[in-house]
C-alpha cells in the first residue's frame, strides 16, 4: 500500500538563529530612522564665536564703527546665521553704540597692481555645516546710518567753501586758508559731538541669531589708548579735508588703529 508521508510546516517555528536574524534586521531598519529624528528633532545645534584678538576702529564721513574678525562654530548641528549684532559699550560714561553687520570680509588678501586688498559684501544669511567653522570677518555699522548722514550733510555744506579755497596753486596752501574760516571750525566741533572713540576701556556685546529664533551673546572687552583716539579724532578733519584733497589729487589719511580685545572678565 502506498503511503503519504505529512508535509512538514516550515512555518510552524523558527530556529533561534532565524529569530535573531529577524530581530537584527528589524534593528537595521529603525536604527537609521531613529537616528534621523533624534538629530532632525532633539538634537539642538550650539553656536559659538572666537575673536582673533584683535578688532579694527573706524571714525570717517559714515561716523563711528568697528571691523571684528573671527570665526563661527556650530556644534551637533548645521546653523543657518541669520543676523549678527553688536552692543558697544564706553564704560566712562555708559554710552552705547548699537551696530548690526554690514559687510562680510573676505580673510583672504589679493594682489591688486601690487596693492593687498580684502574683498567685502554685502552682510548676508550664512550656513555653518555640524562640528565644523566659519569665517566671520565682519565690519558693524549703524543701520540707521544717522551719524553718517549728519557728517556728510555738514561736509557737503562746506563745499562752497572749499571751492573758495581751491583759488591757491597748492593744497597745504588751500588748507591753511580752509581750516581757518569760522565754518571749518564750528563743522569739526559738531562732528566731535559723534565721535564715539574716546580713551578708556569698552565692552563689546556680539548677539547671534541663528536657526529659527535662537540667539546667543557674547561678550568681550578692549581700551581705546591715548595714541588710538587721537588717531581717530585726526580723521574728523580728514572727513571735512576730503574734498578739498580730491581736488589737489591728495592722497587721504585715514588712521584705523587695531585694538587688542579679549573675553569679558565677570
Amino acid at each position: 500500500m502506498l503511503s503519504i508521508t505529512p508535509i512538514q510546516q516550515t512555518g510552524a517555528g523558527m530556529s533561534l538563529y532565524e529569530k535573531i536574524a529577524i530581530f537584527l534586521s528589524v534593528i537595521a531598519i529603525i536604527i537609521p530612522i531613529v537616528q534621523w529624528a533624534w538629530k532632525k528633532w532633539i538634537v539642538k545645534g550650539t553656536v559659538k564665536f572666537y575673536p582673533t584678538g584683535q578688532a579694527t576702529l573706524f571714525f570717517n564721513q559714515s561716523g563711528s564703527y568697528i571691523r571684528l574678525n573671527g570665526v563661527l562654530e556650530s556644534e551637533r548641528k548645521a546653523s543657518t546665521i541669520k543676523k549678527l549684532s553688536l552692543v558697544l559699550t564706553r564704560k566712562r560714561d555708559d554710552q552705547k553704540l548699537n551696530l548690526v553687520w554690514s559687510f562680510l570680509i573676505s580673510p583672504v588678501n589679493q594682489s591688486m597692481l601690487g596693492n593687498y586688498v580684502q574683498t567685502m559684501e554685502a552682510a548676508h544669511p550664512f550656513r555653518v555645516e555640524a562640528d565644523s567653522v566659519s569665517c566671520a570677518f565682519i565690519e558693524y555699522g549703524d543701520p540707521s546710518d544717522s551719524s553718517g548722514k549728519k557728517i556728510r550733510k555738514i561736509c557737503n555744506n562746506l563745499t562752497p567753501l572749499v571751492l573758495q579755497s581751491v583759488q591757491v596753486p597748492t593744497y597745504n596752501e588751500a588748507y591753511a586758508a580752509f581750516s581757518q574760516t569760522t565754518a571749518f571750525i564750528d563743522a569739526k566741533n559738531s562732528i566731535l559731538s559723534d565721535f564715539f572713540w574716546e580713551i578708556g576701556k569698552y565692552t563689546a556685546d556680539i548677539t547671534v541669531e541663528y536657526n529659527k529664533k535662537t540667539s546667543k551673546t557674547f561678550s568681550y572687552e578692549f581700551t581705546v589708548s591715548e595714541q588710538d583716539s587721537m588717531e581717530l579724532r585726526n580723521d574728523i578733519e580728514e572727513s571735512l579735508m576730503a574734498a578739498l584733497k580730491e581736488y589737489y589729487h591728495v592722497p587721504h589719511a585715514f588712521k584705523a588703529p587695531l585694538v587688542e580685545i579679549s573675553e569679558r572678565k565677570a
